[in-house]
């Protein structure tokens, strides 16, 4: 996800909330550790990041605002074939190439109490999904390559 905002459409801090109150509870329920390539310290983040993308078990890829490093970095982990549950914020225009492919799933950008308890919900059965589907032959790698 993006570290910072980069629109007006979205105030500062967005993305940490997103973490902190969608992403890591909605992880969580679904049986797993969320952690963010976004810490402290003086360390290089572009090795940081692609390490955990190659390393990691699951990777969630938030596509509110075509932030073009998330953009790379979910490339990144396509070509690894590796598991990734992708969300967006609701009335985030599609991308072409991931949207006609992949599941995508649209959390309310309000983050209301009251939405937030349907998709955490909903964000961790689409994350139980993906996992279950894991080895699915129908990969994104695997159905554009010869794999």
């Amino acid at each position: 996800m993006p570290f910072s905002e980069k629109t007006e459409e979205y105030p500062e801090g967005f993305f940490d909330e997103v973490l902190t109150q969608l992403i890591t509870p909605a992880a969580i329920q679904a049986g797993f550790k969320a952690e963010t390539a976004k810490k402290k310290g003086s360390d290089v983040i572009q090795s940081t990041i692609i390490n955990d993308l190659s390393k990691t078990d699951l990777v969630i890829v938030d596509l509110t605002e075509h932030n073009p490093n998330v953009l790379f970095e979910l490339g990144w982990r396509m070509a690894l074939d590796k598991p990734i549950a992708l969300i967006r914020a609701l009335g985030t225009k599609p991308i072409f190439d991931v949207d006609h492919m992949l599941r995508v799933y649209d959390y309310n950008p309000r983050l209301w109490k009251s939405s937030l308890e349907q998709d955490i919900l909903a964000l961790a059965d689409h994350i139980k999904a993906l996992w279950d589907n894991r080895d699915s032959e129908k990969s994104y790698a695997k159905i554009l390559t010869d794999k």
